[in-house]
């Protein structure tokens, strides 16, 4: 399996209004709220591209990557990811909630040619059935370790390939003065949005304990 883009949409509400009548708009100018624009809660992020997941050597273990292509339909908090050869083959598909993870390899369940609704299903909840064939997790980051032996924040990534941080956690401006504008620290990981939509590139340091890794993301539309 490996690692985890394409388009995203981006919900926006507009109200619109009939003006008051002439001798009303002056006294309710005034008072008036602000309205704002609110994206709808619950509406899924449909990305699609390639990415490549690299492993830096450490100690005695040796360097190691996989490049994949990807659909991925959902929330951070709750998706699913279908992975591919770079030929365009199923090879594995991948599901999160807050109940936990699970992972579907080739050959069980809906054929790769099927379009990504299809695939996907619409309650994003929902583990497929018992009988699917599926390896299961406690969360996401047990299966990416499990996979590639390094946890990869597949959650936080669906925030970085909308060129943004996760919200909900801290994140820094690159400490690298000569880093231009679109570069962010979180949770230990530097993220270059300098090409995005396009492209996006994040990087993990080696420390003790902890292997360096590097992610790259090309997004197809």
């Amino acid at each position: 399996m490996a690692g985890c883009a394409s388009a995203w949409r981006t919900p926006r509400t507009s109200a619109t209004e009939a003006p008051p009548s002439a001798p009303a708009a002056a006294s309710a100018q005034a008072d008036a709220p602000v309205a704002t624009p609110t994206p709808a809660a619950g509406t899924a992020i449909d990305l699609q591209g390639q990415i490549s997941i690299k492993l830096l050597a450490m100690d005695d273990l040796p360097a190691k990557g996989v490049s994949l292509g990807f659909f991925f339909h959902g929330q951070p908090d709750a998706g699913r990811l279908d992975l591919m050869t770079p030929l365009g083959s199923q090879i594995a598909q991948v599901g999160w909630s807050p109940a936990g993870a699970w992972l579907r390899r080739a050959g069980g369940g809906n054929g790769g040619d099927a379009p990504p609704e299809s695939r996907f299903g619409t309650d994003l909840s929902a583990a497929p059935k018992p009988d699917e064939g599926l390896e299961r997790f406690d969360h996401i980051g047990a299966l990416s370790e499990r996979v590639l032996g390094e946890a990869i924040p597949l959650q936080t990534l669906v925030h970085w390939m909308q060129g943004r941080a996760d919200p909900e956690r801290p994140s820094t401006a690159a400490p690298d003065a000569d880093l231009a504008a679109g570069t962010f620290t979180q949770d230990g990981w530097l993220i270059d949005t300098r090409d995005w939509p396009r492209r996006l590139q994040a990087q993990r340091s080696a420390s003790p304990g902890l292997r360096g890794i590097q992610i790259k993301v090309h997004l197809d539309r």
